[in-house]
């Protein structure tokens, strides 16, 4: 209740000292904000004592809520904070007629500061591998010029990380107890160089078609005329076999030796020419399957022709 009674003294006479006069709603606000605020610490509920004195003395500005807002800071674990809520009430001088509650609030303000800065955790965050970086501690951004140098920082668990154009994010956990010191590297890796992309360059219509389709074609057309001369030999050959047949019943004169050698060779000739239509149409087959393009394609076989159309 004396603590209450503080607080009320301080809205009674902080309209007197303010540069800027607030009106009567605003200190009835605030003294209703503080008094939530020191209900609110009192119960162990820091974060909302913190708000409630912060929106106070946003109306009506006295060293006393801030003194109140710097306790409940403390209370959080927010020992950074509270130091510099503590500074401010030592920096901002006093006015010569100002409240008692005024100057003790002062007084309270610096001896708790004398106690509160040597629990101040520092660490010192160093970035390698990279001019500049986006540095951040839990979240918040760390500037370039803090980078190197002793940080104060709450004591605790905290994350510092790292981005940077072209660079993995760098990212680091620590501890540092109250009143400790850590210091934290960030390394820089650049990112794996990504694959370059294939491109794939398509042909103008009806100019040069791939060069699989063109031995493709090669093949059909080795093929068609391995057929045509096989069967034009194979012809050849069946009409010579009949004659043979005829003449060389009893075994072959002299005189058919040389229309014998011709029928051996041309059957030679109709061997080999089917064994070539059959492998270029092996070939063809072969080379149009294994287009990845589509593809219509229709064969033909004609009297003294063969071969296949489709489109490349």
């Amino acid at each position: 209740m004396r603590a209450f009674l503080f607080f009320f003294a301080a809205f009674s006479l902080v309209a007197r000292v303010a540069l800027a006069q607030p009106s009567d709603a605003d200190r009835a606000t605030a003294r209703s904000l503080a008094h939530e605020g020191f209900d609110a610490q009192q119960r162990g509920d820091y974060a909302v004592a913190v708000e409630r004195f912060s929106r106070a003395d946003a109306l009506v500005h006295a060293p006393t809520l801030l003194l109140g807002m710097a306790r409940a800071q403390v209370g959080l674990g927010k020992l950074v904070a509270a130091h510099e809520t503590y500074q401010r009430i030592v920096r901002e001088p006093l006015e010569p007629r100002a409240p008692a509650v005024f100057g003790k609030a002062l007084a309270d303000a610096k001896r708790e500061l004398a106690a509160l800065a040597p629990r101040l955790s520092w660490v010192t965050i160093r970035v390698e591998g990279v001019t500049s970086a986006d540095t951040t501690i839990d979240g918040t951004p760390v500037p370039a010029a803090a980078l190197g140098v002793r940080r104060p920082c709450d004591p605790g668990s905290h994350t510092a990380r790292a981005r940077a154009p072209g660079f993995e994010v760098a990212e680091s956990a620590f501890d540092v107890a109250e009143g400790g010191e850590q210091t934290v590297t960030l390394s820089m890796n650049p990112l794996p160089e990504a694959p370059t992309p294939v491109v794939a360059v398509q042909q103008p219509p009806g100019v040069f078609a791939p060069l699989p389709m063109k031995l493709a074609v090669a093949s059909f057309g080795l093929g068609a005329v391995g057929l045509i001369t096989g069967s034009v030999a194979g012809i050849l050959v069946l009409s010579k076999h009949s004659s043979l047949s005829a003449s060389c019943a009893n075994g072959c004169p002299l005189s058919d030796s040389g229309e014998l050698y011709s029928y051996r060779t041309l059957a030679n000739v109709s061997t080999a020419a089917m064994v070539v239509a059959g492998v270029g149409a092996v070939a063809g087959v072969t080379l149009v399957l294994t287009d990845p393009k589509p593809k219509a394609l229709s064969a033909y076989l004609g009297p003294m022709s063969a071969g296949v159309l489709g489109t490349f």
